[in-house]
């Protein structure tokens, strides 16, 4: 409950004056029927006119107030609920902000999805409900029954009888149903992934011609929705029949019993229209508090997996950090005997014992073949993920007791990947600097090889790209998000296979610019790189060139030294077309 506590303070007047605008709704309901009553049987029965005009006013008046007062409380109901799932929803997505890769990868993208959305609208219609009936509902419920023992004990006992063989129906659907929403809620969460994945990679699906095999999957994971959302909800749909049914048969009996009663003048015909009327009261509200209660038999299920979400230990966080103040000033990496694995239950290290030191201002190349560790040696650096054993400083400080955003400000990745967003080229590129001018970005874009692609385009930097920039060629999106990086006016750049979909001449036509013109954008004048690449021509050029083989170094040094001392780095050349170039 600590997560709705803000919410409930800060819109207290919603959650007090709901509840008291229904109770003002709800006194009116038990009593209509009486003063109904009173001029049926005193008023209608003796020709009395002006005791009825009385008695009808007085119901004109609670009925005017009946309306402002469920108006009223259902506005503030609807207004504070409203509050709470979008207070609830924004801690949500704020905590999964903070998550790491890995505490993504234990929920899954569409569980999350769904976790945001669907689950916290049940949590919304729970609180409108409870608003609404939490007090309505039992002052309806209370008075009535006061008011049939007032008219006739006798016809009330019957009230009483069937009340508790609702509750014991009621109790046993909610019972049954609350696993069922849990497995519902699941499936639900299968259908996101399904949606997710398949939309994502579309093209994909399209080039492999495999559209009929997703459906084919989608129908699979549909239908068992399907059936779990029928078994589930069906219990819900049994909860109003058998209300009508225990509504029906009480009338009944009580119309059995006040008919006699009638025939030898021991009841009048206006309170047992009276007491018909709270006997459906009853019964309603029986039947409203049996629907808060499965609603909030599913909002329960919702809540706790929301509670996962927010209260996830997420495995990378600066809470422990020695210098959070501390901000990364030169550029320098070093690896003191690191391991890692992705997995920790796997045996084997996907690093193994790096030992590694990069000086401020150097140009590094990592080479290495598919798998050997060269992705996950930079993701490292900027705590994507955390080192099993070992460490990593950065200008001599521990990488974990960096605070993470001023770690990452200081370090620029081009992951291979390369994600954009719908919006503009502009704002795509503000993503590095929110406060760029427009002389920056052309200058960025420059050094990218972008400016002349994003010019020919009819808005130029106001060009809208699509959902991760589906309209630009691969290299134009590798590019921009090289621009992207230089605009942050990083200490680090890290630059991981950012170039593959670029010709050569433009690769070369980058590394050029990266060397002679980045220098003088950065605020100390130096930068550190590091590039990942697959072309050798790509690195030939660094300072140092490690190469990595299954999670090892195999070799640090230039490329002069490695094509005589490194045997993988000499397998590496000579598999590449161009290697007479390359030597």
């Amino acid at each position: 409950m600590q997560k709705y506590k803000p919410t409930i303070k800060k819109y207290f007047y919603c959650f007090i004056l709901g509840p008291c605008f229904m109770i003002i709704e709800a006194t009116g309901e038990f009593l209509l029927p009486f003063f109904n009553a009173n001029i049926i049987d005193n008023g209608a029965a003796n020709g009395n006119i002006p005791y009825i005009i009385q008695n009808g006013l007085i119901m004109l008046l609670i009925a005017a107030i009946m309306l402002v007062a469920g108006v009223a409380g259902a506005y503030f109901a609807i207004k504070g609920s409203s509050h709470l799932a979008a207070d609830i929803r924004s801690q949500t997505f704020h905590q999964i902000q903070k998550f790491s890769f890995a505490n993504i990868d234990d929920f899954s993208t569409g569980s999350l999805i769904t976790r945001i959305t669907n689950d916290i609208t049940q949590i919304q219609n729970f609180a409108q409900m409870l608003l609404r009936g939490v007090f309505r509902s039992p002052v309806m419920l209370i008075g009535a029954i006061a008011m049939s023992f007032a008219l006739d004990p006798e016809l009330a006992f019957v009230i009483c009888v069937v009340i508790p063989i609702l509750g014991l129906t009621i109790a046993w659907i909610i019972h049954t149903a609350s696993p069922r929403y849990h497995t519902m809620q699941r499936q639900l969460d299968d259908l996101n992934n399904q949606i997710n994945e398949t939309i994502t990679n579309e093209r994909v699906v399209k080039s492999f011609v495999r559209e009929d095999f997703e459906k084919e999957k989608f129908t699979r994971v549909n239908a068992d929705l399907r059936e779990k959302s029928i078994r589930a909800l069906k219990m819900m749909i049994m909860l109003q029949p058998l209300s009508m049914l225990a509504i029906n048969l009480t009338t009944l009996a009580v119309v059995w019993i006040a008919g006699q009663k009638i025939m030898i003048g021991g009841m009048e015909l206006g309170t047992l229209t009276a007491f018909i009327t709270y006997l459906t009261q009853v019964l309603t509200a029986l039947n409203f508090l049996a629907n808060i209660f499965l609603t909030g038999t599913r909002a329960a299920t919702s809540d706790r997996r929301i509670s996962e979400v927010l209260k996830a230990t997420i495995d990378l966080n600066d809470e422990l950090a020695q210098h959070k103040d501390r901000e990364v000033e030169k550029g320098t990496i070093t690896f003191k005997h690191v391991y890692f694995k992705y997995f920790k239950k796997n045996r084997e290290w996907v690093l193994d014992d790096i030992n590694l030191s990069i000086q401020a201002g150097q140009t590094i190349g990592i080479v290495g073949s598919t798998g050997s560790g060269k992705s996950t040696l930079i993701s490292l650096i900027c705590r994507l993920y955390d080192v099993d054993k070992g460490e990593i400083d950065v200008d001599g400080i521990n990488v974990k007791d960096y605070a993470l955003e001023k770690l990452r400000e200081g370090i620029a990745v081009v992951l291979q990947k390369n994600t954009l967003f719908s919006g503009t080229i502009s704002e795509n590129l503000r993503w590095g600097d929110e406060q760029a001018s427009a002389e920056s970005l052309k200058e960025a874009c420059e050094i990218a090889e972008a400016d002349s692609f994003i010019q020919s385009m009819p808005e130029g930097y106001e060009t809208m790209l699509e959902q991760g920039g589906a309209n630009l060629s691969g290299g134009q999106r590798q590019r921009l998000c090289i621009a992207r990086a230089l605009l942050k006016k990083p200490k680090i750049l890290i630059l991981d296979d950012s170039t593959s979909a670029v010709d050569t001449a433009t690769d070369a036509r980058i590394r050029y610019t990266l060397k002679t013109r980045l220098p003088k954008m950065t605020k100390a004048g130096f930068l550190t790189k590091i590039i990942i690449a697959q072309r050798i021509s790509s690195v030939i050029e660094a300072d140092q060139i490690i190469v990595m083989n299954e999670g090892r170094i195999a070799g640090i040094g230039t490329h002069e030294t490695l094509i005589q001392t490194c045997q993988p780095y000499q397998e590496i050349v000579y598999s590449q077309k161009d290697k007479e170039e390359v030597l």
